[in-house]
């Protein structure tokens, strides 16, 4: 269960009350709180007169950025122009055109938030031979001209009793549309 969230009116409260002589118990049981809070708010008004944390959201905390906006550029222009790009090939681009030595991990998610989605990316991958993929939908139009013809089996309906795969067979459909339940690859 996540941290319960304390205002800051109810935090600006415990040091007004401390300073008025209330002890740490008091102002626990006044403001139904718990004495690590009270302690923790004194500390950080002790030290920067405010009750939160003024480093909580700040950038400067943690590790420099390893890429800069030069990077990011680089690696955006290299996945534009070759949209199915190893990570691992990214990553010598990088070392040897910016001198910027990461980790794969860190270059993923840099992808990432470069908004370059595996999705794109795969599909890309995909369909990047367009003749094939219109000779393939070409011997489909000849299988079946009309697209009624066609049937899609979900394997994710295979029954985990038995080896079999669930088929469901309607009986009105004409025998000239009916379709086997497995599918054989085409072959050149």
């Amino acid at each position: 269960m996540p941290p319960h969230q304390v205002s800051e009116d109810l935090k600006a409260c415990i040091p007004a009350l401390h300073h008025e002589g209330y002890s740490v118990k008091d102002i626990c049981h006044l403001l139904n709180i718990k004495k690590t809070l009270v302690y923790k708010v004194l500390s950080l008004y002790q030290q920067f007169g405010i009750v939160s944390n003024p480093f909580k959201y700040s950038c400067s905390m943690g590790h420099p950025h390893t890429l800069n906006q030069v990077d990011l550029v680089f690696l955006s222009a290299i996945i534009d122009h070759q949209r199915s790009v190893y990570l691992d090939k990214l990553q010598d681009e990088l070392w040897l055109k910016q001198h910027v030595h990461i980790t794969l991990l860190t270059l993923s998610h840099t992808i990432q938030q470069l908004a370059v989605s595996h999705k794109v990316i795969s599909a890309h991958a995909y369909e990047q031979s367009e003749i094939l993929w219109a000779l393939y939908m070409n011997r489909i139009a000849e299988e079946a001209p009309d697209a009624n013809m066609l049937m899609f089996i979900d394997e994710a309906a295979k029954n985990e009793r038995s080896s079999s795969k669930a088929c469901i067979i309607l009986s009105f459909w004409p025998s000239h549309l009916m379709v086997s339940s497995h599918m054989t690859p085409l072959r050149d």
